[in-house]
């Protein structure tokens, strides 16, 4: 949790570790794409922003290949992150052949084995910019397949966190499957940590309704296929989004959260206090605790108000491993009290409930950051009372939040059945278009 006391969703990077990728925007766009190894396996990924940077590739179908990579020490090269059971730089990358703006080939060296792969599913990208509710202008990136259109769209949402225009593996993935992608830096972006404030989840959904708006109203793009992915904070921003854009086709979340903010916030909190040993009632009263803080905030009370809340509990043995050392008003910035206080009554089951279109929503088993049992009953009384039919939970077992599943022996393996089942999901109903 950040000192600011706002713990981070984030849609992918729990599992992560490493120094950021520095690079300049317009550098990294060239190691987008997918490669097909002389194995047949095709590697689909590239630079991705949630926190900090990172490039990742997968073998989203087989999921025996892939890895988390940052640069390495020559221009064009990438060194694995550490893994469980992994040393870093067991896995290096290293491009090759740049024409049209792209690297066209790769060779990828993993265990002493050398694999060449070459681009397919070539796309273009194009940047763009938009105009949100409020007037606040948005810019990002238009990925279109290299094929003749109009292409089905996909608006991509980003979890907690600064996040920009660059998704990695997400994006291509969508590309590879013959979709454009429409992705865009999310409101306020900023690289330097000390900067960001996050905007409000309302403002977010209005971004994201606008996101919709003009990738539907694009010639390159066929209005009738438009849908909307999100991963965690996703989950509360899509769905109202998709109310506020009818264009919207259909939803894709990804361990997006449909409870309460408050709930949410909770839940993951408590896994953080009982992984530094807070446990039996000393986990009971620090959570209650804890309730009785983000309340105050919610009722527009003056953070100064928190310090004499928790001022009789400060001695207890587990006040410093729930809450640290430092008063609320110190430990806890004046934007987050402020943000929680308008933000964390949001809930997206009411909005879930009037959307009378396509949904598909996967959760994690064991999700850390997002409640499974209620977020799953939250979804399913919403499926029973929308108009629509077509609308689903999909559990992934042993899933976290980050859907990386831990190895005693190896990397972590993204869940089986997230990508698969959404490229079936998607082919099913019409909103994949051909391979280029």
């Amino acid at each position: 949790m950040r000192n600011d006391g706002f713990p981070l969703l984030l849609a992918s990077a729990a599992l992560l570790a490493g120094p950021a990728a520095a690079c300049a925007q317009v550098d990294v766009e060239r190691f987008d794409g997918s490669f097909q190894l002389e194995t047949g396996e095709v590697v689909t990924g590239g630079y991705m922003v949630e926190g900090e940077g990172f490039w990742i590739y997968m073998d989203v179908e087989g999921l025996d290949r892939g890895g988390v990579f940052r640069s390495g020490a020559t221009p064009g090269t990438f060194v694995s992150l550490a893994w469980s059971g992994l040393p870093d730089g067991a896995v290096t990358l290293e491009f090759r052949a740049p024409r049209d703006g792209f690297y066209d080939s790769l060779i990828w060296r993993e265990g002493g084995r050398t694999l060449r792969g070459a681009r397919v599913h070539p796309h273009t990208s194009r940047t763009v910019s938009f105009t949100s509710a409020d007037g606040t202008r948005l810019a990002g990136r238009l990925l279109l397949p290299r094929c003749e259109g109009p292409h089905p769209a996909v608006v991509t949402v980003h979890g907690s966190g600064p996040a920009n225009r660059y998704g990695g593996t997400f994006h291509t993935f969508f590309l590879k499957h013959g979709i454009a992608v429409l992705a865009y830096d999310k409101r306020g972006y900023t690289d330097e940590p000390d900067a960001w404030r996050e905007p409000d989840l309302a403002a977010m959904s209005e971004d994201a309704a606008a996101a919709v708006r003009f990738a539907a109203g694009r010639s390159e793009v066929d209005p009738a296929r438009v849908g909307l992915w999100g991963s965690s904070q996703g989950g509360w921003v899509v769905p109202a989004a998709a109310l506020d854009a009818p264009e919207t086709a259909y939803l894709i979340l990804r361990a997006g959260a449909a409870t309460t903010h408050l709930e949410t916030i909770l839940h993951e909190i408590r896994q953080e206090a009982r992984a530094d040993g807070v446990e039996g009632m000393d986990l009971d009263y620090a959570m209650d605790l804890r309730r009785e803080v983000y309340e105050l905030a919610m009722r527009g009370a003056p953070v100064a108000a928190a310090d004499s809340l928790v001022a009789p509990y400060m001695d207890e043995p587990w006040y410093r491993t729930a809450f640290g050392d430092e008063p609320i008003s110190e430990l806890w910035s004046a934007h987050w009290w402020g943000w929680a206080g308008r933000n964390f009554r949001v809930a997206s089951a009411p909005d879930v409930a009037r959307y009378p279109g396509p949904v598909l929503w996967f959760l994690g088993e064991r999700d850390e950051a997002v409640p499974f049992v209620a977020t799953r009953a939250a979804l399913e009384h919403a499926f029973a009372a929308s108009p629509g039919e077509d609308q689903r939970v999909v559990v992934v077992e042993d899933a976290p939040h980050s859907f990386l599943i831990p190895s005693d022996d190896g990397p972590p393996r993204y869940a089986e059945g997230v990508f698969s089942g959404m490229a079936e999901w998607l082919e099913a109903r019409g909103f994949t278009g051909p391979a280029c």
